[in-house]
């Protein structure tokens, strides 16, 4: 039995070979892109059963640090980008805090009536008209979330919207974001986000929407985003009082 693993534990040989490869992949053993070792490998590196070594590998691609490919075995996915909640800064200003290159393609800026739930988050009556901008987002070259902000119909539609919208909007509109909420949900992509973020048809993704405030408790942007589930988390800050 190789070290690591232990059978006089209650807790299952399939997670502890999954807790040790676990360990060996953030350690940098392998690295991202690298090929795992096949299942016969590691059944001989482990001394465990076949059985227990798909268990290990289906629980490391469940938690999104592996990547099964049909016909060539499983390799290790790319580091995610992390971004950590609660957070008040742009999406721009937190990647390249981290040292990314951020890339935003304007696809579409208009003005129009909203949705009713838009209406609603922004406290604006019934057939009020907002400016509404969807844009791609590159991180390192890589397309990584796809958003859509709607903002009160006093930002001009002729801004130039490829950089920080929280920056537009306290240097030309003085509204100085100050508080927000967000929502998360895990989701699928459709065909427009697949084709848009290039991932595959139904793969993972997370569904995010956000209401930013100024300093008088007026929201000022409602965006919703679809992040690619296999480049972006979220960590979440608590604290108890």
């Amino acid at each position: 039995m190789n070290k690591g693993l232990d059978l006089n534990t209650p807790v299952p040989l399939y997670f502890q070979l999954q807790e040790y490869l676990r360990q060996e992949i953030e350690e940098g053993k392998y690295p991202s892109g690298s090929h795992l070792p096949t299942e016969a490998e590691l059944v001989e590196m482990y001394g465990v059963s076949r059985t227990t070594v798909r268990e290990a590998l289906r629980g490391l691609a469940h938690r999104g640090l592996i990547i099964k490919r049909q016909g060539l075995g499983s390799f290790v996915a790319n580091n995610k980008i992390v971004e950590v909640l609660p957070g008040l800064v742009s999406f721009s200003f937190e990647m390249e805090a981290r040292g990314f290159a951020v890339e935003s393609y304007v696809l579409e800026k208009r003005v129009l009536i909203p949705p009713p739930r838009v209406l609603n988050a922004l406290q604006l009556s019934q057939k009020s008209q907002v400016t509404q901008v969807k844009r791609l987002r590159h991180v390192d070259k890589v397309p990584i979330v796809l958003s859509t902000s709607f903002l009160h119909n006093e930002v001009s539609i002729d801004e130039d919207f490829s950089g920080s919208i929280y920056s537009l909007l306290e240097s030309k509109y003085d509204q100085r974001i100050i508080s927000g909420r967000t929502s998360i949900e895990a989701g699928t992509a459709n065909d427009y986000e697949s084709d848009l973020l290039e991932i595959k048809l139904g793969d993972a993704v997370l569904q995010i929407t956000w209401l930013a405030y100024n300093e008088h408790n007026i929201p000022v942007e409602y965006s919703e985003a679809t992040y690619r589930g296999d480049r972006y988390r979220y960590v979440v800050q608590l604290r108890r009082y």
